[in-house]
């Protein structure tokens, strides 16, 4: 096995197991956000940044990689360059697997990011209605068109 590709194991290893961890945090994470349990959240958003921060890092790494052997720098070039060698051959299972878990990832991210922008929503709300001032709901118009009213209306007045 060539250095390259002893490296390029040990890279696939370092990735599969940030992005292991980057799974156990993101659904940690939406644990916490479902209870609306703030604490420890800062905590994994730090955690969360440094994974990040080296599947970049692997990712420069590759990218480096395909400009090298005069190849795309995609997914499809990434596959062309394990291809392209009987000793990375071996890799392919390893980065087929990693790409999966990497997209059940940005799935669980994506569903922690409506849950805290609904959150930040029903919060907006709830202020508003303390504050008293309620957003007037859009109307339609005689010709079949809405209008958005942009006053608001107090609540209760003292």
């Amino acid at each position: 096995m060539s250095p390259d590709t002893s490296y390029l194991r040990d890279m696939l290893a370092q990735d599969s197991a940030a992005v292991a961890q980057l799974k156990t945090l993101l659904l940690t994470e939406r644990q916490k956000l479902e209870e609306r349990q703030l604490q420890g959240l800062q905590e994994i958003i730090t955690q969360k940044d440094k994974l990040v921060e080296s599947l970049a890092f692997s990712a420069k790494q590759r990218e480096q990689a395909l400009r090298a052997a005069g190849l795309e720098t995609t997914l499809i070039g990434w596959e062309k360059f394990l291809l392209r060698s009987p000793a990375t051959l071996s890799l392919i299972p390893g980065w087929q697997a990693l790409t999966a878990e990497f997209v059940e990832c940005q799935k669980a991210n994506e569903i922690n990011g409506r849950m805290i922008n609904r959150s930040k929503q029903t919060l907006s709300h709830l202020l508003n209605l303390i504050r008293g001032q309620v957003a007037m709901p859009s109307l339609y118009t005689q010709t079949g068109t809405t209008t958005n009213q942009n006053n608001s209306y107090t609540v209760a007045k003292a």
